[in-house]
């Protein structure tokens, strides 16, 4: 049986003139920032919808972005292969940018490290107080597409083209382990807030839940296969205590699960009567746990803020 979750869309954010990949918290319960393919960074507050700000325009596709806490920096992982950095502050780029080998598809942030995924398979570690390069770890020979950060433990999942998932340790700088299922690229690799399971989405269209065992050595051990959406999945978020996570599909659509039993729960589609949603690629979601927004940004070069209440 579905539980009466509520799905609303409250607010639009239009003014990209690309497909919006990336977004990203800000520091400010009411402010979130948003990236396109023009390299377009711009601010935005949920509650005054038409009047974004144009923050910064790089000279490059953003496909990742990252707001680095307790820095004041705004980090772009760019098509190019360059990291960008925006002092919040001065509101300027810091000069020269770090070129990294490939394009930068994730960026995760432990502590004074951030670690950039590439399109060479390098996973880089970036000191903050720095802003240069540490150390440079091959993780596979193709892309590194997704990274997230376990909630308790020096992990990071790292999703790859090659299909397999990674577990790397954040502080002896080593794989630990890998897994495999997916039979295409692993474009969206999430832990739950407990930390004991992972979910992974993929090209293959596929979600996999894998359970994390409190070994000595890490290994993902599948749980759940679930044929979840008709083309890739993009992201996937899963807030804290919701009782649900949402995944982000090239089907155009945002699904919404049970955490627990893993059912579908609800669907948001442009093609149905009487709601109005992406007309093109989800791109990316993003939770704002302070305002109870889901935002979802697409290849329709829009960005839609949802309220999800009434779960349970």
């Amino acid at each position: 049986m579905r539980n009466n979750i509520s799905v609303e869309q409250v607010a639009r954010f239009t003014g990209h003139r690309a497909a919006v990949f990336a977004l990203a918290e800000a520091g400010h319960p009411q402010t979130f920032y948003s990236a396109d393919g023009n390299g377009w960074v711009v601010a935005w507050n949920t509650q005054q919808p038409d009047e974004g700000r144009l923050l910064a325009q790089v000279p490059s596709n953003v496909f990742a972005m990252r707001y680095l806490t307790g820095f004041g920096l705004l980090a772009l992982g760019s098509m190019s292969g360059a990291l960008y950095f925006i002092d919040l502050a001065q509101n300027r780029v810091i000069d020269p940018p770090i070129q990294l080998d490939k394009a930068v598809f994730c960026l995760e942030q432990y502590g004074d490290t951030l670690f950039a995924g590439t399109g060479g398979g390098l996973l880089w570690a970036i000191s903050l107080p720095q802003l240069r390069a540490q150390q440079v770890s091959t993780i596979c020979s193709s892309s590194i597409r997704s990274a997230h950060l376990h909630p308790t433990l020096p992990l990071l999942a790292l999703g790859c083209s090659n299909h397999t998932i990674y577990l790397f340790h954040t502080q002896t700088r080593q794989v630990v382990s890998q897994a495999v299922f997916h039979q295409n690229s692993v474009f969206s690799v999430k832990f739950t807030p407990n930390g004991q399971h992972l979910i992974s989405g993929s090209r293959d269209a596929f979600l996999a839940i894998w359970q994390l065992p409190a070994h000595q050595t890490p290994q993902l051990q599948l749980l759940h296969s679930i044929p979840a959406h008709l083309f890739t999945i993009n992201n996937i978020t899963y807030p804290s205590n919701a009782g649900w996570f949402a995944t982000a599909s090239r089907d155009k659509t945002i699904k919404f699960w049970h955490s627990e039993n893993y059912t579908l729960q609800k669907v948001i589609d442009n093609t149905k009567a009487g709601i109005t949603a992406h007309k093109n690629s989800v791109n990316n979601l993003l939770w704002l746990p302070h305002n109870n927004l889901l935002l979802s940004a697409g290849d329709d070069r829009q960005i839609f803020a949802w309220q999800v209440s009434g779960f349970g």
